[in-house]
C-alpha cells in the first residue's frame, strides 16, 4: 500500500473513530440523564413510602385507641344501666314513703281550694261524708244521650296498711 492509500484508510478509519466517539458521548450523557432521573425517582418512591408507613402507624394507633376509648365507654354505659335497673327495682325507702303520705294528705286538703279556684262546685250531696256507708257519687257521662248524671259508686278497697292506720286513729280518739 502506498502512502495514497494510506492515507484514505487512515481518514476512514479517523472519520469511523469520530462517529463512534461523538456517538459514545451522546450515549455517555443520556446515561448520566437517566441515572439522575432514576435517582429522582428513587427518592422519591423512599419518602412516598415513608409517609405511607409512618401514616399506617398512627393510623393504627389511632384505631387501638379508638377501640380501647369505646370499651370503656361501653363498659361506663352497661355500669350505668344496672344501677338505674337496681335502682328502679329497690323497694322505696321509708322517707320517701313518708314524703309520698304527706304529698297525698296535702293534696286531699288543697282539692277544695282548687275546686273553689276554677269554679268547679259540687252539690252538696256529692260530697263524701264519714257517714256515707263506704260509697261516694261519681259522675257518669252517658255517650248516648249526651247528658252527665250523677250515681253512687263504691269506694275502693282499702290496704292493709290504711286499715290499720284507721284503726289506730279510731282506737286513740
Amino acid at each position: 500500500m502506498t502512502g495514497k492509500g494510506r492515507s484514505t484508510v487512515r481518514s476512514e478509519v479517523d472519520e469511523c473513530l469520530l462517529q463512534w466517539t461523538s456517538r459514545e458521548m451522546q450515549l455517555v450523557r443520556l446515561h448520566e440523564e437517566i441515572l439522575s432521573r432514576r435517582e429522582a425517582l428513587l427518592n422519591c418512591s423512599l419518602a412516598y413510602n415513608q409517609t405511607q408507613n409512618t401514616g399506617t402507624l398512627n393510623g393504627a394507633q389511632t384505631s387501638e385507641q379508638a377501640y380501647i376509648r369505646n370499651h370503656r365507654l361501653l363498659q361506663d354505659i352497661r355500669g350505668a344501666k344496672e344501677e338505674v335497673y337496681d335502682s328502679l327495682n329497690a323497694a322505696p325507702t321509708p322517707r320517701f314513703m313518708t314524703l309520698q303520705k304527706n304529698y297525698w294528705a296535702m293534696v286531699k286538703s288543697q282539692v277544695p281550694m282548687w275546686e273553689q279556684d276554677l269554679g268547679i262546685q259540687r252539690p252538696s250531696s256529692e260530697r263524701a261524708t264519714p257517714g256515707d256507708a263506704g260509697t261516694r257519687p261519681k259522675t257518669k257521662h252517658s255517650p248516648s244521650t249526651g247528658t252527665k248524671s250523677v250515681g253512687i259508686q263504691p269506694k275502693k278497697k282499702q290496704t292493709r296498711t290504711q286499715h290499720d292506720a284507721r284503726q289506730k286513729s279510731t282506737k286513740s280518739k
